[in-house]
């Protein structure tokens, strides 16, 4: 597939594309660069977004006549320095020609003054936004006044075509884009997919770098904080359709299936880690995959090239059903340190029909344990909060945590995602809380003050249940979570819990577990938006490390 961004995704049969209405074809025609600010909203330390990488990593190749700012939104770096006046100042100050945010769905509402402020400062300058938000809730979107551009699938090809419309060397509309005409109304394109991976550029990690190198930027989920951990990813795509999940309406909607599962070669990733480590002195890699195992055929080539080639310790998303003894001792032999797993419920029943999560308590039981029995870390993600669920549902995924004893327990309050399955279950059964708008998956930790994120159904899960479970969730996250890194081991290790109230896993029979070709994505923690980085109370000091603090 060719890398030009004219070929790619021309939408279907369409009205004649009214270019007198459109405020910013030509906008920059006859400058010699147009200027780019590249943004995201951080509520938790995180410093890194992989979609906007790749999209600097693609302008700079094709487009050298753009000039790339990243300025992202680091809240808990500076909370006045960040307010949206002075990020807007900020931006002001730089005088761009387009400002493009990839916006998660939960930060849509806090971002809103963030717009305005902007538009306030800069009538003259485009604000484009993308990421799940723009995919997901195109309407919601393009409603803010404040917006004139959505991208609503993949953004390399699309901005290409933006930054060209805009300097005048291509006619509109622009392909990959939703565009607010000056008479407010809206034209319409189809979304990008893009299906190969080999035509773009890997990921651009230069924009992310500050005077001092990494030094000061919070790139991982978990690592050892003496060494520099990098954020990666081996493709995209994730074949499961796990109700509350963005992938899942995504994947409906991508319309050649068979090129939904993307990977990179094995050998072209491996060089590239390899340049990675050499270039910036890597000691750990965070693989950020939707899927890390979208086939085995690729997992085991890499894991191969991996060890012999690479040879640092990492960490990946995993699945429980291809979790089997085989796999895991093949992991750990490449360097893999930590494997991270959804459970989400621990209630079978309500896993099933409510999640379309299919494994059972035994194989999540049995999965974990081959992670141990290799000298795999276990990281377990666990939503609370969620419609329909009960007291006792919540009851059981904290037991069930208890049997495996995960070396790091992650719980997070469910947030309705536009679009998901899920989400149309709390529609229609009239849970949702519309006056809701801050959203924050660290919220309740952070406070220490755990709310529903839906309607109160006292008889299945009141308030006070919600909370009080909660706590005994966070209770156990203190006591229980030991996930470490030995600097200077030759393979990872697994530290015992100092409090003994942490159960060990149970016995269970040694059953045959299926090796499937997939592993989930596990709701946006792709863009890494989810985890602190600033540690309060006695809940932070067993979050420590997870981001690397300045």
């Amino acid at each position: 597939m060719s890398s030009i961004a004219n070929v790619i995704a021309i939408s279907r049969e369409r009205p004649v594309y009214p270019q007198s209405l459109s405020r910013w074809h030509a906008k920059t025609a006859g400058r010699p660069l147009l200027r780019l600010v590249l943004s995201f909203y951080s509520p938790d330390g995180n410093e890194v977004a992989m979609p906007l990488a790749s999209i600097s990593a693609y302008l700079k190749r094709d487009f050298p006549w753009v000039e790339l700012h990243l300025c992202p939104i680091l809240i808990l770096r500076d909370e006045q320095a960040y307010s949206p006046e002075n990020f807007a100042a900020s931006i002001a100050a730089l005088e761009p020609d387009l400002v493009a945010f990839s916006v998660m769905s939960p930060h849509w509402f806090p971002m809103g003054p963030y717009f305005e402020q902007i538009k306030k400062l800069l009538p003259e300058t485009a604000i484009c936004i993308g990421g799940y938000q723009a995919m997901l809730s195109q309407q919601q979107t393009i409603e803010n006044r404040n917006i004139d551009f959505i991208c609503t699938g993949d953004g390399e090809y699309a901005m290409g075509n933006l930054v060209q419309f805009m300097r005048g060397s291509k006619d509109g509309p622009v392909d990959g884009m939703w565009e607010r005409m000056a008479d407010d109304s809206v034209v319409e394109t189809e979304p990008h997919q893009i299906g190969d991976l080999a035509a773009l550029p890997f990921p651009d990690y230069d924009i992310f770098e500050k005077e001092d190198g990494f030094n000061n930027v919070n790139t991982s989920i978990f690592g050892p904080k003496e060494k520099l951990v990098l954020p990666v990813m081996t493709g995209r795509g994730c074949p499961y359709r796990c109700t509350y999940c963005c992938n899942t309406p995504i994947l409906d909607g991508w319309k050649n299936k068979k090129e939904f599962l993307r990977k990179y070669e094995p050998q072209a990733m491996v060089d590239e880690l390899i340049r990675l480590r050499d270039k910036y002195g890597v000691g750990y890699f965070e693989f950020w995959d939707e899927l890390f195992l979208s086939n085995l055929k690729f997992v085991n080539a890499f894991f191969d090239l991996y060890k012999e080639q690479v040879g640092l310790p990492f960490s990946i998303n995993s699945r429980v059903e291809v979790m089997n003894e085989k796999f895991c001792e093949k992991a750990a032999a490449a360097g893999c340190h930590t494997i991270w797993f959804g459970i989400e419920s621990g209630d079978e029943t309500y896993r099933s029909k409510m999640l379309g999560r299919k494994m059972t308590n035994e194989q999540v039981i049995i999965a974990a344990d081959n992670c141990k029995k290799a000298g795999i870390n276990r990281l377990t993600f666990n939503i609370v909060g969620m419609p329909l669920e009960t007291a006792e549902n919540m009851r059981q995924t904290l037991e069930l945590n208890r049997i495996i004893a995960p070396e790091f327990f992650f719980f997070f309050n469910y947030i309705p995602l536009r679009g998901t399955p899920l989400y149309e279950v709390a529609e229609r059964e009239g849970l949702l809380l519309h006056d809701r708008k801050s959203l924050h998956y660290l919220s309740g930790a952070l406070n220490r003050r755990f709310l529903l994120n839906l309607k109160e159904c006292p008889d299945l899960l009141s308030q006070d249940e919600f909370e009080s479970i909660c706590f005994e969730m966070l209770d156990f996250q203190e006591k229980n979570n030991r996930l470490s890194f030995a600097d200077g081991e030759d393979a990872p290790r697994i530290v015992k819990a100092e409090n003994d109230s942490a159960k060990q896993p149970a016995e269970v029979s040694a059953v045959a577990v299926e090796e499937s070709d997939h592993v989930e994505a596990e709701l946006e923690f792709n863009t890494l938006d989810q985890l602190a980085v600033k540690q309060q109370r006695s809940l932070m000091s067993s979050l420590r490390g997870l981001f690397r603090s300045p």
